[in-house]
């Protein structure tokens, strides 16, 4: 299982069922001509502005003459624009899942996707331990996000699948291209989600965490503000205020802080739940683990070339029965120690160190030139996880 993974928004408020169409007014203060300046007070521009509709080719040539007069005289003016929201035509449709089709939608994305968002030999058994359910609940389940066209499948054993995440190419697509982003989701956090027991809640806070993901906070943000009647805009209809206020007072996880003063329900996420801070965290920890490996070893393999006993943490770099006259030292460079740690981050250090050593047996100790060694690195790891897969 990955320990993060990538999830589209587009498909996840799909799930979470769409918006209800609203307007929002934006109001704002802008810099305008003052016509009560004495100098416009005999301008026939100001006239044609005085009498003229504003999408007349009169009036907006007069504004323009306006605009770049040299005697203009500025002054503010507060202004409304009214925002339609429609995430039908934004995200598209899909049907809205229920509590369990929406827990295994997510856990799927933690069962490494390759960049097609195909995923091989998926354990059923696994899935039902790790939503607390039966494989029959798995089966049904599985049946209704296929149907809902959220993935396809097919049984390749008794307890066995494979399967792709529709859509899953398009979670990375810029902006322009109808991109919508994703949402960084730790495993630590997939398991505080799996534990929710109430839909209603489900559905609030995994509306949240995309909230507090938006571009423009720059996923660093662990407080909203939310009415009533924004969180009912995004529910059901039978979803009352009372029925949202007892989801949330009753809610069995600690993910966020909840307080409500009259119409106003404040989100606090913990911080350990902020995958993007999480995630710079984890990294940063495991390229100090990785370097202070690299380090150790390097510092050691002069003495193994002389004949001393090799320490047995090195086992796997160094294996008793290769015929070397020397062993050679390991040399990373910055930006690939960075994406090595990332790769440790989305598999395992395990998992990584392993490919690591594969690459060393089989590349560095002959000196074969290495094109991309974090690719190479990756490369094994997925290969490593196929044979596991199938060994299980």
């Amino acid at each position: 299982m990955d320990n993060f993974t990538n999830i589209g928004k587009a498909v996840l408020i799909q799930a979470l069922g769409i918006q209800k169409n609203y307007t929002t007014i934006i109001e704002n203060t802008v810099e305008v001509v003052d016509y009560s300046n004495p100098s416009c007070s005999s301008c026939k521009y100001k006239a044609i502005i005085e009498n003229f509709d504003k999408d007349s080719d009169m009036y907006k040539t007069a504004s323009t003459y306006c605009a770049d007069c040299p005697n203009k005289l500025l002054t503010t003016q507060n202004v409304t624009k009214k925002v339609y929201h429609n995430e039908k035509n934004r995200y598209g449709y899909r049907p809205m899942l229920k509590s369990n089709a929406l827990k295994l939608l997510l856990l799927l994305h933690f069962f490494h996707p390759d960049r097609f968002g195909i995923i091989k030999n998926v354990d059923t058994r696994e899935i039902a331990q790790k939503l607390n359910c039966n494989i029959k609940t798995v089966w049904n389940n599985l049946e209704i996000l296929s149907s809902y066209t959220y993935i396809s499948y097919s049984k390749t054993d008794t307890y066995s699948i494979n399967l792709i995440l529709n859509d899953y190419e398009n979670y990375y697509l810029p902006a322009h291209k109808n991109g919508r982003g994703f949402l960084v989701l730790s495993f630590d956090l997939l398991n505080k989600i799996i534990l929710l027991d109430s839909l209603v809640t489900l559905r609030i806070y995994l509306r949240e965490l995309i909230n507090l993901d938006n571009a423009n906070l720059k996923g660093q943000a662990s407080v909203d503000h939310k009415t009533f009647k924004d969180i009912r805009q995004v529910l059901p209809a039978y979803c009352k205020p009372c029925i949202i206020k007892k989801s949330i007072e009753n809610a069995s996880t600690d993910i966020f802080t909840t307080s409500i003063n009259n119409n106003i329900i404040r989100f606090e996420i913990d911080k350990r739940y902020i995958a993007k801070n999480q995630k710079t965290i984890l990294l940063q920890e495991t390229t100090d683990k990785l370097k202070k490996f690299i380090m150790d070893f390097n510092s050691v393999i002069p003495e193994v070339n002389s004949g001393e006993i090799q320490p047995e943490k090195y086992n796997s770099f160094l294996p008793v029965d290769y015929d070397m006259v020397y062993y050679k030292l390991i040399s990373i460079k910055k930006d690939e120690l960075d994406d090595l740690a990332n790769i440790a981050i989305h598999y395992s250090y395990d998992l990584m160190m392993l490919a690591l050593s594969n690459v060393y047996k089989q590349y560095i100790l002959f000196d074969k030139p290495i094109k991309n060694l974090p690719g190479l690195v990756s490369s094994i790891v997925r290969s490593q996880l196929d044979i596991l897969k199938k060994a299980a």
